[in-house]
């Protein structure tokens, strides 16, 4: 047990390893992991199908490509349920994000959790960037696909992730001032990334932490 609740935001660039870090991170500090499982609980909230939420989550999709994508197939038509939109997505992932800040220690995933969190004292945020070839590679790597669909996946993904964070938290999501700590894992790698990481919340911490 924690003398006090550790609460860690990471912030990426597609491709840069938040996820796994993030996994990592929680895994070795004993502490709880969210990313899609903020969705899930916020579709709960919202008595909403999970992939209607998926459709806007950290995207800025409008209101008239989620009824698009309805109307394809892509996302469950659910008649009886209201239509969510952004802000009522963002407001729900944020009661999660806020709800579990509350309770328990935490690594969160992007969400804006990192200016939600920002006058918490207990908070650590932190955004991960790489090189787009280190990226490139990574993401070919993963999605198992081209070169070329790489890239454009990149793109997207970070412009959308640049788009939710300066519509719900009216900031530049690349400005490093907004962080803790910030790190390039393509120069420094993932282990010694972890490891920076974990120093860097040992000095904050102190004897608060007991993954020692």
């Amino acid at each position: 047990m924690y003398k006090t609740k550790i609460l860690i935001t990471i912030d990426r660039q597609k491709g840069s390893g938040g996820d796994y870090l993030g996994r990592r991170l929680a895994e070795k500090l004993n502490i709880s992991y969210y990313d899609d499982e903020i969705v899930r609980e916020a579709a709960k909230e919202l008595n909403s199908p999970v992939e209607e939420l998926q459709a806007l989550d950290e995207k800025h999709s409008s209101l008239l490509m989620s009824i698009f994508l309805s109307a394809q197939g892509t996302v469950r038509y659910y008649p009886e349920l209201d239509v969510v939109t952004d802000h009522k997505a963002y407001n729900a992932e944020s009661n999660i994000v806020l709800k579990v800040a509350s309770e328990k220690s935490a690594v969160i995933i992007g969400r804006a959790a990192s200016y939600l969190l920002r006058g918490n004292p207990r908070h650590v945020s932190i955004f991960l960037h790489a090189d787009m070839d280190i990226r490139v590679k990574r993401t070919q790597e993963l999605n198992r696909i081209s070169e070329e669909e790489a890239i454009k996946l990149i793109q997207k993904t970070d412009k959308q992730r640049l788009r939710y964070y300066k519509e719900f938290a009216g900031m530049d999501m690349y400005n490093s001032c907004n962080y803790d700590l910030t790190i390039d894992t393509g120069k420094l790698g993932f282990e010694k990334s972890e490891t920076l990481i974990l120093d860097f919340l040992e000095k904050i911490y102190g004897n608060q932490l007991n993954w020692l």
